[in-house]
């Protein structure tokens, strides 16, 4: 007998796919299952395709497939003259699906990802404090090792926590609240946080630890931080990783920019509609791979009061010198950058900049894991492919 061939009792097939017996006849009594064959006793017989089937069965629920549709695809609730287009449709449909569930999940990942750095923050020692002439820097260190900033922008301590607990193995780890982030708080008549001015700050907090070069990492508007500090403090710089610096000047895309432009101008009235329109125009949050485009529009649910107040401050003042910011190239090819995105990032505003930041600067693209964020979503993965690009 062929394995094609081969039957199975009731409870054999309970084994084989993590269903019960009593669960199996449940859906054969809904019509969810067609009826196996059954032996002269009665008893019912099934074969490799109707295991295979009922397999399908448990990854088509536990992906939230209406009952509905799952019967319509194993045919147990239908005569379709064409039950193999029918069920191309109804996969179609659920993948488009399950895709969105996924967004809203890795955006809720996100969120408690920031919560536990927030949170680990709350029961750890007190940061550490640089003082400006407009404003005081809070900074953390981890770890022992050679001396490694993790640079962001509105990134600080919170959102590269996991990473630098990652890296402090090997690692002297840095991280800082950027001015008006976090423990960094904006006071009055302090300096708008440019990249020159956010430049001006790191390379006083370098300054306190060492006054040879360090190694760097910089995420999103951190990277473009690196850029202008390679630039105006090029002797500081060792080398640095830049990933995904979100620059708008290297696209030429006229609408693109329009559309940045429009939404940081509502921020300080607005944030709620700032950070929807920011959100769709840069696909950030999404994940995408080459075949994929991040979607024009996903409705984003009202922001809490603390978030909006971020965001007014990082949209309305922060983000748009950074999206804005043009680079010196001819300065920059003369400093140890990497240039690098995540490989789930295709076809988003930041992925497109770094690619074209690599071509200037005659260095290929480095893919990392994950999209805009997998610094923070996904720091063990995230740091295992970040060491060898820190390496002499």
């Amino acid at each position: 007998m062929s394995e094609q061939e081969e039957q199975f009792g009731i409870g054999e097939v309970a084994a084989r796919t993590g269903l019960e017996p009593d669960t199996l006849r449940y859906f054969e009594r809904q019509g969810i299952l067609p009826a196996p064959r059954r032996d002269t006793a009665g008893r019912r017989q099934y074969v490799a395709v109707d295991v295979d089937l009922i397999r399908m069965l448990v990854h088509l629920r536990e992906t939230g497939m209406p009952l509905a549709d799952i019967a319509q695809f194993t045919g147990a609730d239908t005569e379709a003259t064409d039950p193999s287009r029918l069920r191309l449709e109804l996969l179609t449909v659920h993948r488009r699906r399950v895709e969105e569930r996924r967004e809203a999940l890795d955006r809720a990942l996100d969120v408690i990802t920031r919560k536990i750095a927030d949170c680990s923050d709350h029961v750890s020692d007190s940061p550490h404090v640089l003082e400006r002439p407009d404003t005081t820097i809070a900074y953390s260190v981890h770890g022992k090792g050679p001396l490694l900033f993790l640079v962001g922008a509105p990134a600080g301590r919170t959102g590269f926590a996991a990473l630098a607990d990652e890296l402090a193995g090997q690692f002297t780890v840095v991280t800082h609240d950027p001015r008006g982030i976090g423990a960094s708080r904006m006071t009055r008549g302090m300096a708008e946080p440019t990249p020159e001015v956010l430049a001006e700050d790191l390379a006083a907090l370098v300054d306190t630890f060492t006054g040879a070069p360090a190694i760097f990492v910089g995420t999103s508007g951190g990277a473009v931080t690196l850029l202008q500090l390679a630039t105006q403090y090029p002797d500081l710089v060792g080398s640095a990783v830049l990933h995904e610096p979100p620059l708008i000047t290297l696209l030429d895309d006229a609408a693109l920019a329009d559309r940045a432009a429009s939404a940081f101008a509502v921020a300080t009235t607005d944030p709620q509609q700032a950070v929807q329109e920011f959100f769709d125009l840069s696909g950030a949050a999404h994940h995408t791979d080459p075949e994929q485009a991040p979607p024009t529009h996903f409705a984003l649910p009202e922001l809490p009061a603390e978030e909006l107040d971020k965001n007014r401050y990082f949209l309305g003042r922060m983000a748009g010198p950074s999206v804005f910011y043009e680079p010196d190239v001819q300065a920059l090819r003369r400093a140890r950058l990497t240039v690098c995105a995540g490989s789930l990032s295709h076809h988003q505003m930041a992925r497109r900049a770094a690619d074209a930041l690599a071509a200037l600067l005659h260095q290929p693209l480095i893919e990392m894991p994950g999209n805009h964020v997998g610094a923070s979503a996904a720091p063990a993965e995230f740091a295992r492919a970040l060491v060898p690009l820190l390496g002499p």
